[in-house]
């Protein structure tokens, strides 16, 4: 029973995820195959801007919403997150238009608008349906997620038919489209919300008070110094090499973003189950369990790409790869599939309670790999750039592990 329970649950989230991210994937992909490069790589770095500020607007609602509504059904945690991420949006767009203002930037004030009301967007849904996965109703998101692949299937077919010309034509569009699953996720909890309301405003200050921002900022930590490791050999290219190399790149990455799903998918049902056994012994034994069973499983999508790597890149992109090329698709394959295996490690340390020490890890990861593309400065290129998003992944996912054997150690001798 409780086996069927979770494979239902991991495929609900496949299914939910699955759409979404497929959607995302195929606009990217068209992007990338009909824009011109300079124009992609604007597209490139306004939609990084908005997968940077996404995790720090969300401020670390996922593995947060999940772990504790897991434990406690309290609609406090929702409201705090739904006003957190509104205040932290608020702040960041103060930020862009004093950037924008002091005449340093390139971008218009417009493209930073729009990267953060995508990641506000995205954030307001991830901490609905977070809140309900806490609760063990995955099938929602599916729901949900189904149309908005149709919204955005249709945002496909306008750039297909030329009706959309321009990046910020492309950006307005990925904005309304988010707006679909923020109402469809508010249309099933806003009952709940309605009923619990008078209860909240009387104890505003104690739910949103100083102790519950400290209970959430080491998940914020951690969940914005991930998407950052992720996101940094777009920032550096970004910083020290130009659009151009930054759109080579990011398509070395869209070839391969459905894989990307896998850890995102399977780390918030693992999660849910995981953070509901209290006992150590428990959850070592599930947490060993699921090692060995799903990740030869899931793993299995990367070995399958390793060998059709190099022809998929040219049926999609139409472009012959040279050798060195072929190498740094490779390497990015094999990175991301270093980030799946980092997952097991950062649920694990989740549930366990660790996640400031989590946040503390990824956080040093992120200081080592800057230094490297630091040292290169100008020299980066696409090539260097390949190498040192493998050697940052392979370091973290190292830390973290380790950190999970310091941890059970800890907590089976008695330490606090």
């Amino acid at each position: 029973m409780l086996r069927h329970d979770f494979i239902r649950k991991l495929f609900n989230n496949s299914l939910a995820h699955g759409l979404n991210f497929g959607s995302r994937w195929l606009l990217n992909l068209l992007l990338a195959r009909y824009m011109l490069d300079a124009d992609f790589g604007l597209f490139s770095y306004v939609y990084m801007l908005a997968n940077l500020f996404f995790p720090a607007i969300a401020f670390g609602v996922s593995f947060y919403l999940i772990h504790h509504s897991a434990q406690r059904q309290e609609p406090a945690l929702l409201f705090n997150s739904l006003l957190l991420s509104a205040g932290v949006f608020l702040l960041l767009l103060g930020g862009a238009a004093l950037w924008v203002a002091s005449g340093q930037s390139e971008v218009a004030f417009e493209l930073y608008a729009l990267s953060l009301g995508i990641g506000l967007l995205w954030a307001l849904a991830q901490a609905l349906f977070s809140y309900l996965k806490g609760r063990q109703q995955f099938f929602v998101e599916v729901k949900t997620n189904f149309i908005s692949a149709l919204c955005l299937g249709v945002v496909l077919l306008l750039l297909m038919l030329d009706v959309l010309n321009s990046v910020e034509e492309v950006l307005w569009a990925i904005l309304i489209c988010g707006l679909v699953p923020v109402w469809m996720g508010l249309a099933v909890v806003w009952p709940e919300l309605c009923q619990h309301w008078q209860a909240y405003r009387q104890a505003f200050g104690r739910q949103l008070g100083w102790h519950s921002f400290v209970e959430r900022l080491p998940f914020a930590w951690a969940d914005l110094f991930a998407i950052v490791m992720t996101n940094i050999p777009f920032i550096f290219l970004a910083l020290f090499s130009s659009l151009l190399e930054l759109g080579q790149f990011r398509k070395l990455f869209i070839l391969f973003m459905p894989v990307t799903l896998l850890p995102v998918i399977f780390s918030q049902v693992f999660l849910s189950r995981l953070s509901r056994l209290t006992e150590l012994g428990a959850k070592l034994q599930f947490f060993r369990k699921m090692l060995l069973l799903s990740l030869p499983v899931l793993s299995v999508p990367y070995v399958v790409m390793w060998p059709l790597a190099e022809w998929l890149y040219e049926l999609c992109f139409h472009e012959v790869l040279s050798a060195d090329a072929v190498l740094m698709l490779h390497l990015v394959l094999t990175t991301l599939w270093l980030t799946l295996v980092k997952t097991y490690f950062e649920v694990l340390l989740t549930s366990l309670g660790a996640n400031k020490r989590k946040a503390s890890l990824v956080t040093l990861a992120v200081v080592l790999t800057s230094s490297g593309y630091l040292w290169f400065n100008s020299a980066l290129t696409v090539a260097i750039t390949s190498w040192l998003f493998l050697a940052g992944n392979m370091t973290v996912t190292l830390m973290l592990a380790l950190a999970c054997w310091f941890e059970i150690r800890r907590k089976k001798t008695g330490g606090v």
